[in-house]
Order: C-alpha cells, then structure tokens, then sequence
C-alpha cells in the first residue's frame, strides 16, 4: 500500500518513524506541508521520502499514493478529506474524524457513492488488547460502570497560560481536552456499548474558552460511563470496567491501550496482546489489510463507530 503524508506535526513524524521502522507492506511516496516546506524536506531526506509538495491539488493529481493520510490541525480535516475524496482518493484522517457532524455525515456519503477507503485513526480500537477486552465483557456482565481518565499535564499550557495560544488550545482550530484526548476515551466506550442513550459534557475552560479538562457522562440502559481528560493538570491514566462477575482494567494512556487486568471468579489475569512497539502500528497494518483485502464491509463498520462518536462528540 502506497501513502502520502499530509502534515509535517508531531503525530505525523510519530507516523512516518513507525511506518519506516515497524509497518510491513506500506510504503511513503510523498509528505505535504502548507507551511513548512524546511521541516517537510528535512523528514523527506531523513526518511528517504521521494517527494515533497507544498501543492495539495498537485499532490492529488501526480502523486500515485493508494491513500492520503491527514494529519493537520483539527479544523483542517474536513476541507483536506474533501478534496481527496473529489480526487478519487482513498482517506485516512486524524482523530477527531472532522469538527461536526454534518461534516463527518459528509464524508461518509461521498467515500461510499465513489466505493473509496476512509478511515479515522484511532489508535486502542486496532489493538488486540481492545479487542480481548471487547469479547471478555460477557464474561463480567452484566456491565454497571465505566471510567476512563486521561490526563497529561500538557508541555505547551504554561505557554497558554501566558497568552501564546498553541493550536491545541486554539477552540478556532479544533483544539480542547475534548478533541485531544478525551475522544479516545469516548471511542473506547462507544467500541465497546454503542450508541448511548444520553450524554453531557461538564467542561473546565480556559482563558480563551478552550475546554482544558473535562468530565463526558455517557447514559446506558443499565450503564453509566465517565471519561476525564485533562491537559491542566495529571493523574494516573486508566480505564476500569466493573460487572457483577468481575472487572477490566487498562493501566495505561487510552490511545496506548497497552496492558489489560482482567478479575473473574476471584482470579486476577494479565494479558498483553498487542504485537507492536509503537501503538500506531496495528491499526495502519489493519488498513492495509482492509484495503488489499477489499473488506468494504469492515470499512464501513469502523465508519459507523466514527459517526456514533461524531454524534457524542457534537451533542
């Protein structure tokens, strides 16, 4: 599978290192910068990348990449989606898939009248931890409880503090606890109950009124769920899953998803399923499967859970 990288931020140097050392099977044809040709062409020449465009309408007519994958700032993932769906391109966009639901209803209709991939990366739904989690739950439930926290006291608050506003912390932008970090903590639930009845979002805001933190409440029949985030402050990160019959717990980061607890019958399991170093790997290995497999069906499952994220996200 062919891809070109579309952004020159920290997320998409994550991409290209994990592509370049770890993926199988993915190669980079190309990488885009609107803005910062100097750091597009330093990557390029580090990682052996052939060309660099600072022309998106370019890249989408010469380059001959399978997908384009969008790692801009929030409130640019729409606009670039868009224009690589007019193209007849396959999409892989950033987490959060776009900044409404309008937007993301959009999307969702124009790659399915074109049979085009998209695909919203978010990291712990690739993971076999997630997905261990996900077939263990009938062994706890009946399920009454959730929470999830992730909460990094971000390196770039001080700044904000002081008026040099950051795009994570720019609400024009797409920036917020919400849309940072706490999407994945609304993913992890949404993959694993579905759509909830009920939400409401009790929010920290900033200077600017960027949300900071964060508190997302997500009502369930028989279910209620929390997910905390924070870049204002730190604790511990974690989700926790309680059934009558037993427990999960996830000690790490929500986007990592890296180990998993397990207590039933008064036995305490724990696993580690997933198979790479970097945590980005799974799922760009399940999208090229997806892809060369021509699994649309399965494509279409993961758009589903995009838009009911959308929805929770947007309410």
């Amino acid at each position: 599978m062919k891809i070109s990288i579309i952004g020159t931020g920290m997320i998409a140097t994550e991409v290209i290192k994990m592509l370049k050392n770890e993926a199988k099977g993915i190669e980079i044809t190309s990488i885009f910068s609107h803005s910062n040709k100097e750091k597009a062409l330093t990557l390029a020449k580090e990682n052996d990348i052939d060309h660099v465009y600072t022309d998106y309408a370019q890249l989408l007519k010469e380059d001959d990449a399978d997908f384009v994958y969008i790692a801009l700032v929030n409130n640019a993932h729409y606009t670039y989606a868009r224009q690589a769906l007019e193209a007849q391109r396959n999409v892989i966009v950033e987490k959060p898939f776009t900044s409404t639901l309008e937007e993301a209803k959009l999307l969702t209709q124009m790659a399915r009248e074109r049979g085009l991939y998209l695909f919203e990366a978010v990291t712990p739904l690739h993971t076999p931890n997630f997905q261990l989690v996900k077939q263990s739950l009938k062994r706890i439930a009946p399920i009454h409880f959730a929470q999830c926290n992730f909460s990094q006291y971000s390196s770039r608050y001080e700044r904000y503090l002081q008026g040099d506003i950051a795009p994570a912390f720019n609400p024009e932008l797409g920036g917020g606890a919400l849309n940072d970090l706490n999407v994945y903590n609304i993913n992890i639930i949404v993959g694993l109950f579905g759509e909830p009845i009920a939400n409401q979002y009790f929010a920290n805001h900033g200077h600017n009124g960027v949300d900071t933190s964060g508190i997302m409440v997500l009502t369930y029949p028989n279910l209620t769920a929390s997910c905390v985030a924070a870049k204002d402050s730190s604790s511990p990160s974690f989700i926790l899953i309680q059934g009558e019959k037993g427990w999960a717990r996830i000690p790490t980061t929500a986007n990592e998803f890296g180990k998993v607890e397990i207590m039933e019958q008064g036995k305490l399991t724990s696993y580690q399923r997933n198979a790479y170093e970097s945590r980005l790997t799974h799922e760009f290995m399940d999208f090229k499967d997806i892809w060369e497999w021509k699994d649309y069906k399965r494509m279409e499952e993961w758009l589903e859970t995009s838009l009911t994220v959308m929805k929770v996200l947007r309410s």
